[in-house]
C-alpha cells in the first residue's frame, strides 16, 4: 500500500475527489446514482448515452450505485489486470470539473 493510502488502496485526496464527483453526478441528491442521474450527468458534458449504455455502466456496480459501492467497484477494477489505470479514472472524473 502506498504512502497515504487507506486499506482500499486510495489516498484520502482520491476519496475526497470521488466523493465530490459522486455528489455532482447525484443530480436528485438522494445518495444513489440512478439511470436518470447518470443520463443527466452525461448530458451536462454533452454526451448522449443510450439506455443500453446507461444500463451497462450501472450494471458494473454490485447493488445500488451509492458512493461506497462506487468506490468498491473502483477498487475491484483497479485490482484486476488490464483494467483502468488511476490516470484514466481521474481523467473521467475531471470531465465533470467546473472551470
Amino acid at each position: 500500500m502506498g504512502k497515504g493510502q487507506n486499506e482500499g488502496g486510495f489516498s484520502q485526496e482520491q476519496l475526497d475527489m470521488y466523493k465530490d464527483c459522486f455528489k455532482m453526478m447525484d443530480i436528485n441528491k438522494d445518495g444513489v446514482i440512478d439511470k436518470n442521474d447518470l443520463r443527466g450527468a452525461f448530458d451536462n458534458v454533452g454526451v448522449l448515452m443510450s439506455e443500453g449504455e446507461l444500463d451497462g455502466l450501472l450494471g458494473e456496480i454490485s447493488g445500488p450505485c451509492t458512493y461506497d459501492n462506487m468506490v468498491k467497484m473502483f477498487q475491484e477494477k483497479m485490482a484486476g489486470e488490464g483494467n483502468d489505470s488511476d490516470d484514466l479514472i481521474i481523467q473521467a472524473f475531471k470531465a465533470y470539473d467546473i472551470e
